[in-house]
């Protein structure tokens, strides 16, 4: 008994550790506010949630935690994005066109097929030529001093 006690105290301390080093985990409820529609959610807790095929189109989620979050193939163009943090999210296919990122963090972020049509990407953070060579934009789009972007077809 004292055995089992034992394995059963330290895998819960461990999974307590486990959990603090990975950092913030989403807030249920602020996901279900992404999946319901309701989408305005400021300074939101979403990091590793799964949010694909989700729509957040021009409402307002500045300063949200996306790191490590699933958005593959999300509407977000139009919104507001600023301070967000996108570090580790899954952003394929996803439509970040004229959203504003501004101090936005999308050190590696995949960006595969996404779209930043007319997106001003100028004060962005961790944006690299690699993710801008997976993305796409056009000639309204605005990028750090050398970087350049495909043009999406």
């Amino acid at each position: 008994m004292l055995r089992f006690a034992f394995v059963v105290i330290t895998t819960a301390v461990l999974g307590a550790v486990t959990s603090a080093a990975a950092g913030t985990a989403a807030d249920p409820a602020a996901v279900a506010r992404i999946h319901g529609g309701i989408v305005d959610c400021v300074a939101c807790e979403l990091a590793g949630a799964d949010l694909s095929n989700t729509c957040v189109k021009a409402h307002d989620l500045h300063g949200a935690d996306f790191d490590g979050a699933k958005a593959v193939l999300m509407c977000m163009s139009y919104a507001n994005f600023s301070g967000a943090t996108f570090r580790g999210t899954d952003l394929s296919g996803a439509n970040l066109a004229h959203a504003n990122l501004d101090g936005a963090d999308l050190t590696g972020a995949i960006t595969t097929i996404t779209s930043f049509k007319g997106t001003d990407l100028t004060r962005a953070k961790g944006l690299t030529q690699t993710q801008l060579n997976a993305a796409c934009g056009d000639a309204e789009t605005k990028l750090p001093v050398g970087l350049a972007v495909h043009i999406c077809i």
